[in-house]
């Protein structure tokens, strides 16, 4: 139609309405480019919204698993000054008992970093990352993956110094498993039967069990800091999602939820 038009306003030497057919066409595309890249904006950002929100779920879920490994190594550091107390003293007391068998189950249950990496992982993988605009939040974000892989790239010695340690332990207890305990950090934990006499007539089981002590602290207080990190991070993303978009991140029943919905310990 445009076209006939055209050729009929050249035959006719009619240039001035040429000239208006011509703008049409210039308009139409500059129209539907500028729809076009509206259109690819609005995706990506609400992308990055999305993206957002996930990381937000995910750095909550990082925070809850570590802070729970962070309180299972301070029961864990708690039960094991106990077994130094009962093998120093060669006799464990009927109130520290149940104690010192948990320690035993649980001697060298030292995990990796907790960090949940789904959305970072899937964000790195179709090359996504740039979708997040604010630098400073893919900065953070960068520093915590570093942190984290620094953090975990040290478990293999420690897995090999605690098993080491740990079979010097157990070559003087029997588990006994038609006895169990609950326990809020691994579910059931099973009865020990140990000869204390026997265990602290032996230097080297208290040296054993030191170490463990040793290599537990140790990852705790490698682990606080990542925390720390993780709710800057978190709050970082809760001033973007209110800024930007509205999103009011609000407490309700110890979660973290956004306008609308959104969306064990391993022995290392």
């Amino acid at each position: 139609m445009l076209l006939r038009r055209v050729t009929h306003h050249i035959n006719n030497q009619n240039w001035f309405a040429v000239f208006i057919d011509f703008l049409i066409v210039v308009v139409g595309v500059f129209i539907g480019i500028q729809v076009a890249n509206w259109n690819a904006d609005r995706g990506a950002r609400q992308q990055e919204r999305d993206y957002l929100l996930r990381l937000h779920a995910d750095t909550e879920k990082s925070i809850a698993n570590q802070t729970r490994d962070i309180n299972f190594f301070n029961r864990q550091l708690a039960d094991q000054s106990i077994v130094l107390k009962s093998l120093h003293a060669c006799e464990v007391v009927p109130a520290d008992r149940l104690a010192f068998q948990r320690a035993i189950n649980m001697l060298g249950f030292i995990n990796a970093p907790r960090f949940s990496r789904r959305t970072v992982d899937e964000m790195t993988a179709s090359g996504q990352t740039d979708t997040i605009q604010n630098t400073k939040i893919l900065t953070t974000l960068a520093e915590i993956v570093t942190l984290t892989e620094w953090r975990g790239s040290g478990m293999d010695s420690v897995t090999r110094s605690v098993d080491t340690r740990r079979f010097v332990v157990e070559e003087y207890v029997q588990y006994d498993l038609s006895r169990t305990y609950p326990d809020e950090f691994i579910g059931d934990f099973v009865g020990v039967d140990f000869e204390i006499e026997a265990m602290c007539a032996n230097s080297k089981i208290a040296s054993a069990i030191s170490s463990i002590s040793f290599h537990t602290r140790e990852r705790r207080n490698a682990y606080e800091p990542i925390i720390d990190n993780y709710k800057t991070f978190l709050s970082m993303i809760e001033v973007e999602l209110e800024e930007r978009w509205g999103d009011v991140l609000v407490k309700k029943d110890n979660l973290q939820i956004g306008k609308q919905s959104y969306f064990n310990n391993k022995r290392g």
